[in-house]
């Protein structure tokens, strides 16, 4: 290293990151403590500072190494830290920080949320932000921020949030192209409106009721967990689409056309009839679809699938090239009458894999035939896969059926596996 110019020595310390071995290399010589000033990120680890014994605040320790570096792009603290510490990092590196990234953990602390300035507030001082990544906050009044213009990507990951302060949150920026917001409760009724959003990932934990409307015309992938109601109306770019929930029911959906789209997942214990054929109405261009929905129903009573036209449903999915197949959706296709309307040039031109999830042996007969018929017309089959889901009976009938199913694995070995 003592050969080597000021200017690479300089170059080799800007991509150091962790602050324990700054701290180290700043003790080493005069030279390297001179070339460290030229870092551009900072990461304290969570247990930085659980050994510590000196006089100095773990703060006022943060500081002093923020203070001695000309232009911190990068700042990632996820040791404690209070807000006034925070304020001081900030008012000296917040012109030049390009991405933070703090572990406030304040979910529980309702008093660090009306302090002023709460943690939350201090961040408005990094006005020139490209990148916010928060982890345990807690959201209950709206955060003072004025504007972040450069902010393309904001993620909140485990938050209690109140929907003004979400809203006032997002307001303040505008320019956002990445928004994940995981592991987040007290939401009820969110509305996002940003015009260069392209990627969304919204996870909402509690009853599964909230309502959601998305006004982003640019939007290219989105998932949503937790929403009851759904509204996207501008989807001319969407072509991922993830919809779940876990823990409610699913009453409404409201999309624009989805002529882009080439993946569809849509998930949950109950979804109203109404927004399952909508989407698959709205979803006739989807390559890869994946369909687990346990039951439908408009209200408390769980109700199976109604029956679904095999041929009517392939001829409006003509593009489908991979189907994910659970329990339900499995069963609705194998109604008696799904094969009755099977013309004589049918064919399901594009598929090429088929994942099965079978969980019952009612219908054996008719699954039976299902099953055929995928291979039949599916003239570019690759890969059927088969898997047997706690299948449970008190006759033979699963055993029947069981034997039917390796018999069909024997005579298609080269396609069909079972799982």
């Amino acid at each position: 290293m003592d050969s080597l110019p000021d200017a690479i020595v300089q170059y080799i310390f800007s991509h150091m990151k962790n602050a324990k071995d700054v701290a180290v290399c700043n003790c080493v010589s005069k030279r390297w403590k001179d070339s460290l000033p030229y870092i551009k990120s900072l990461y304290f680890p969570r247990n930085s500072f659980d050994n510590h014994t000196g006089n100095n605040h773990p703060d006022s320790i943060v500081w002093k190494m923020i203070s001695s570096i000309v232009q911190l792009e990068e700042l990632v603290v996820y040791s404690p830290f209070s807000s006034t510490g925070l304020a001081s990092w900030l008012l000296h590196a917040g012109s030049s920080l390009k991405h933070l990234e703090l572990r406030m953990d304040n979910l529980a602390e309702y008093q660090t949320c009306v302090e002023s300035p709460s943690k939350l507030d201090c961040i408005n001082a990094a006005k020139n932000l490209e990148s916010l990544k928060l982890w345990g906050v807690l959201m209950i009044n709206s955060p003072t921020w004025n504007v972040f213009p450069k902010l393309q990507n904001l993620e909140i990951v485990g938050a209690r949030l109140e929907d003004p302060a979400l809203c006032a949150a997002l307001r303040a920026c505008p320019n956002l192209k990445n928004l994940l917001l995981l592991g987040c409760e007290g939401i009820r009724s969110v509305s996002i409106q940003l015009p260069h959003l392209e990627q969304c990932k919204l996870d909402f934990y509690g009853l599964g009721n909230c309502s959601l409307t998305i006004t982003c015309p640019k939007i290219e992938l989105l998932e949503i967990q937790g929403c009851s109601w759904i509204r996207v109306r501008e989807t001319s770019c969407l072509r991922k689409l993830s919809i779940s929930n876990n823990a409610g029911r699913v009453y409404m959906v409201d999309f624009g056309k989805l002529a882009a789209l080439e993946f569809l997942s849509v998930r949950g214990v109950q979804w109203c009839w109404d927004a399952i054929s909508k989407m698959l109405q709205w979803a006739s261009e989807v390559k890869h679809l994946y369909m687990k929905v346990e039951f439908t129903g408009d209200f408390d009573a769980l109700q199976p699938f109604p029956e679904i036209d095999f041929v009517d449903f392939f001829n409006s999915h003509s593009k489908l090239q991979k189907f994910d197949i659970h329990g339900a959706m499995f069963a609705a296709l194998c109604q008696r009458n799904s094969l009755k309307n099977v013309e004589s040039g049918f064919v399901i031109p594009c598929l090429e894999e088929v994942v099965i999830t079978v969980r019952s042996p009612l219908n054996a007969e008719q699954k039976m035939s299902t099953l055929e018929s995928l291979l039949k017309y599916g003239k570019s089959m690759k890969s059927m896969v088969i898997r047997i889901l706690q299948m449970k009976s008190n006759h033979n009938s699963a055993d029947d059926f069981f034997d039917d199913i390796c018999r069909f694995q024997c005579l298609n070995r080269k396609i069909v596996r079972i799982e």
